[in-house]
């Protein structure tokens, strides 16, 4: 399964590349799992690209309606009701968007998600430039268009019935890209919350199962006796509260960084 950042990084940052043993392996991927999966719902979208395929709009806009056109699709007319909230943009909820491959985008007025019989056929099949077009806004470095608000426009105003559109279409961003080994699209602010996020649940999790003669030492040492070796640790749990912050949110300043990948539109429209 793809991933933003590898483990094997994580476990260098940690310092235990060399020596970690199955159960350290096992809490790192925990921790990693979970700061990717709180990254993905902070930004409302899976940022690993991928190929999806996707039926809009999501919402039922037909009681706004204030007018009805016939349309002819193959062999069938088809009443399409045109609403007060009729738009020619269509947001989608994965970005950015890529030219590459092609967009396969198909308009069935009786779709239903793509569960009836023939439906989303070879007829309903639009085409790319004549039918719609995506807002590009930039190429990666293979010379593909990219289009990052994931905004898909069209020639007239896109269905209101629910689920009546579909789309298949590859968005999001490489390994490259995550890792800043791409010139042109530079998606390191995701890669880097996600390291320091799980490097955050990493310690957290391994403080809290394992004991400070194992390595991993809760706070700085307060006392200790020789007899009988003993020793007490100098933080409170409301203190390493405070140093590691709330372990299943992400904190504020990954928040911050990540602002500019949060998929806005989709948000709003859905």
């Amino acid at each position: 399964m793809a991933s933003i950042v590898d483990i094997s990084e994580l476990l260098l940052v940690l310092g235990l590349s060399e020596t970690a043993t199955d159960t350290e392996k096992a809490l790192v991927n925990l921790a990693l799992s979970q700061a990717e999966g709180a990254v993905k719902s902070y930004l409302r979208y899976d940022p690993i690209q991928a190929r999806r395929t996707e039926w809009y709009p999501s919402m039922e806009f037909n009681h706004m309606v204030r007018d009805s056109v016939w349309e002819i699709q193959g062999n069938t007319a088809y009443l399409r009701n045109i609403s007060e909230a009729s738009t020619n943009e269509i947001q989608v909820q994965h970005i950015p968007i890529r030219s590459n491959p092609d967009i396969d985008l198909r308009v069935d007025y009786d779709g239903r998600s793509g569960t009836r019989s023939d439906s989303f056929n070879s007829d309903s099949q639009k085409t790319e430039g004549t039918d719609f077009w995506c807002n590009y806004d930039g190429q990666d470095d293979d010379g593909y268009k990219v289009c990052r608000d994931g905004v898909i426009r069209s020639i007239g105003a896109w269905p209101t019935t629910p689920q009546s559109v579909q789309i298949a279409y590859t968005a999001g961003y490489t390994s490259d890209e995550f890792t800043g080994k791409s010139s042109l699209v530079d998606a390191t602010p995701i890669w880097s919350v996600v390291m320091s996020e799980a490097s955050r649940r990493a310690r957290e999790i391994m403080l809290k199962s394992k004991s400070g003669t194992l390595g991993w030492v809760g706070g700085p040492m307060k006392s200790e006796k020789l007899g009988d070796y003993s020793y007490t640790l100098g933080f409170s749990d409301q203190q390493l509260q405070r140093l590691y912050g709330e372990i299943w949110d992400l904190m504020s300043q990954s928040k911050e960084a990540l602002s500019p990948f949060v998929n806005m539109g989709h948000m709003l429209a859905s």
